[in-house]
């Protein structure tokens, strides 16, 4: 019965998605919840369950979330049909699992996990089978993004400062990308492949930046005595979505041009975390 409750909600919400339409987890009383929200500020959970479900990114068909859940224990990444409702586990292992995230085509989804040990990037299709650890290194590796351009970028732990990297699928051509003494986390190659969004500490307090390829000039978009983390591009790259917050009391989910200018408070209660577009096109 549950199940077909959260169906209607889709199909009667359906109408009003859009590409700047976003996705994000809501903690209300220690219990996270996945949340839509269309481009006028409506919301409606579309995954309630009595263990934390968390991060979600759609798949470039626009089809099937993918998302870490406590459903059975630890994290673990599980998908969701959004047409049909369905929950399936895709990870099994003791060891926590999560920040999946889809590769371009959607055949194949790259995530975190230590189950070798510390912290690593792994890549799997999208039915959970394949399973290949891609970084293989001694250094905490964390938070990929499958590129167009054939790269998984990532934040990588290098004498104790998370910097930029990228690698291979296969785990050929690793290049570190960035050396400055600041922690550089989530890191997000843009469309045309000339920037990469990030957050990290350049500035003393988390903040949202833009690093440009060609040039290696650092662009601040953000100036709050919060945190501003774990930012997201819109398909076309023009705006960006973001959490701004304590991680307690005061979290919440904000929007922005790509310039940093325009800021949006999208979420007034609640502690809110995690968002993307819910359109990857």
């Amino acid at each position: 019965m549950k199940q077909l409750v959260v169906l209607w909600i889709l199909m009667a919400f359906a109408h009003r998605l859009t590409a700047q339409s976003i996705i994000y987890t809501r903690q209300i009383n220690n219990n996270d919840d996945l949340v839509i929200m269309d481009a006028e500020g409506n919301s409606k959970v579309i995954a309630n369950h009595l263990r934390k479900d968390s991060s979600p990114m759609i798949s470039p068909d626009g089809e099937t979330l993918v998302f870490t859940s406590e459903r059975v224990g630890w994290w673990k990444i599980w998908t969701m049909n959004l047409a049909t409702n369905e929950f399936k586990q895709l990870t099994h292992k003791s060891s926590a699992d999560y920040s999946p995230t889809w590769s371009p085509n959607g055949s194949r989804i790259v995530f975190t996990s230590s189950r070798d040990g510390n912290q690593e990037i792994y890549s799997m299709n999208k039915n959970g089978d394949d399973k290949i650890n891609i970084t293989k290194s001694p250094s905490a590796d964390l938070m990929p993004f499958w590129a167009h351009d054939g790269y998984i970028y990532y934040s990588t732990s290098i004498d104790g400062i998370y910097q930029i990297a990228r690698i291979k699928p296969d785990g050929s051509k690793k290049e570190i990308l960035t050396g400055s003494q600041d922690n550089k986390l989530m890191p997000q190659l843009s469309t045309d492949g000339s920037r990469i969004l990030y957050y990290g500490d350049r500035d003393g307090n988390m903040e949202i930046y833009i690093l440009a390829l060609k040039s290696n000039e650092v662009l601040r978009l953000t100036n709050h005595p919060l945190m501003d983390i774990r930012p997201r591009w819109s398909p076309d790259n023009t705006e960006i979505v973001f959490e701004r917050g304590n991680k307690g009391n005061n979290h919440h989910i904000y929007l922005m041009d790509a310039a940093g200018n325009n800021v949006k408070q999208l979420t007034n209660k609640y502690y809110n975390y995690s968002p993307s577009f819910l359109s990857s096109k």
